[in-house]
């Protein structure tokens, strides 16, 4: 792999206290770092290092402070290759593209299904037992759809090689995550709306979109940006229109005055959200529909039951049949 990436495992032992150089020693690899970025370096070790200080320092979430010390897109090899203000469609596609470049076990897909588009991992693992690695990608993944979403945004879906591990249950990043163990391959999913979103790294009270609401003047602009926040955040039990001004980062007066401009209830596009979330649980997941209802905020899961047939004019159960019908 290129040894830019080398960087970040040194980063995460030092911010634990830990010697980098004794460890890149026992495990062969270069003691300083390179002055050359684009130098290839052996890729294996890392893999039995990461797995190695998670376990003789009992740091059950190494492979995740590894992502966080230097994300992908800062890595110096990837860095030039992702700059520039572009839509996240694109900056995935570049990604992508580039990441053979930068790793053999690097094969990453974009996979769009229905409402949702996927990012994948395809690659052979090198090591038994790939959890720090493992749980080092997704991180990373993660990371790379947060430069539109902003910084709180987390996958609704996420799949794993892994089995089913308590460590990456009780992780704050996943927490609130749909996980499915011993899958065939590493992947997240998120709505195919939020590719058109610019990339930025979000500080917090920003919009999503890159032109605040107030300026937006095309009613379809104004109403695509609204529907990405919402769905990024429709999970929230107290989703106000409040919550949502401030996530846009305007007032409250002027989004309703926004809305009443251009005719949309705020209550219709929290409902079209909640649809679309229901809909694509029921058709991609094994989740109870009692659990639908709950993580959507309805105690009663026959309130659920009449307003999903309000939306779709069948209930889940229906819908989720007649989904597995067309398979």
């Amino acid at each position: 792999m290129k040894a830019a990436f080398a960087a970040p495992f040194r980063i995460a032992m030092e911010n634990n206290g830990l010697s980098a150089e004794q460890y890149f020693r026992k495990f062969r690899l270069p003691t300083s770092e390179l002055s050359d970025p684009e130098a290839l370096i052996p890729e294996k070790p890392f893999w039995r290092l990461i797995n190695q200080v998670a376990i003789a320092e009992m740091i059950p979430d190494f492979g995740m402070q590894v992502a966080q010390a230097r994300p992908w897109y800062d890595i110096e090899s990837l860095r030039p290759l992702l700059r520039g203000k572009q839509p996240l469609r694109k900056v995935l596609e570049k990604f992508c593209s580039a990441a053979n470049s930068q790793s053999n076990t690097s094969d990453f897909k974009l996979r769009m299904d229905g409402e949702l588009c996927w990012l994948e991992h395809h690659s052979d693992i090198l090591v038994n037992n790939d959890i720090q690695m493992e749980s080092y990608r997704l991180t990373n993944m993660i990371e790379l759809v947060q430069l539109a979403a902003g910084i709180n945004w987390k996958p609704v879906f996420i799949r794993m090689k892994m089995d089913d591990n308590k460590v990456i249950r009780k992780n704050r990043l996943l927490q609130g995550c749909y996980l499915k163990f011993s899958q065939e391959r590493t992947a997240i999913a998120m709505p195919i709306g939020l590719l058109n979103a610019n990339v930025s790294i979000l500080p917090a009270g920003t919009s999503i979109s890159n032109k605040p609401l107030e300026e937006m003047h095309d009613k379809s602009e104004f109403i695509a940006s609204l529907r990405t926040i919402i769905s990024q955040y429709i999970l929230e039990k107290e989703l106000s229109i409040d919550m949502i001004a401030e996530l846009a980062g305007c007032a409250t007066r002027t989004l309703q005055r926004k809305l009443k401009e251009y005719e949309i209830r705020y209550t219709d596009l929290l409902n079209e959200a909640r649809m679309r979330y229901a809909c694509t649980n029921l058709k991609v997941t094994e989740m109870k529909i009692t659990e639908i209802a709950q993580q959507l905020g309805y105690n009663d899961t026959a309130h659920f039951t009449r307003a999903f047939k309000r939306w779709t004019g069948v209930s889940p159960s229906v819908y989720r049949k007649n989904a597995a019908d067309k398979r």
